[in-house]
């Protein structure tokens, strides 16, 4: 789901794309919402997979810190930092632009 702040109310509208097809069209209107950039020649039901893929490896690496944090045995803390250097170097692969 994307979505952006309402804007005020004086705010010039931008005029429709002008396109030859509904995919085409509905990939300039949500260009501007999503939070990375596509990929060269990426579709945009990669985009939108793409940006899941971020959000659930947000999602997980935020838990894995939650449990780090609470963590006392020094050998469980080595495994967690493992797993988490392992998400932040999945969501670097996620969020680079190629």
């Amino acid at each position: 789901y994307f979505a952006t702040d309402w804007l005020p109310e004086g705010t010039p509208r931008q005029a429709l794309p002008v396109v030859f097809d509904l995919e085409t069209l509905y990939a300039q209107l949500l260009a501007p919402l999503l939070p990375y950039p596509p990929r060269l020649g990426e579709s945009l039901q990669a985009q939108v997979d793409r940006m899941a893929e971020i959000e659930r490896v947000k999602r997980e690496l935020e838990r894995c810190e939650a449990r780090l944090a609470k963590e006392k045995q020094f050998n469980r803390k080595v495994a967690m930092n493992a797993e988490k250097r392992e998400l932040n170097g999945q969501l670097k692969d996620l969020t680079r632009y190629f």
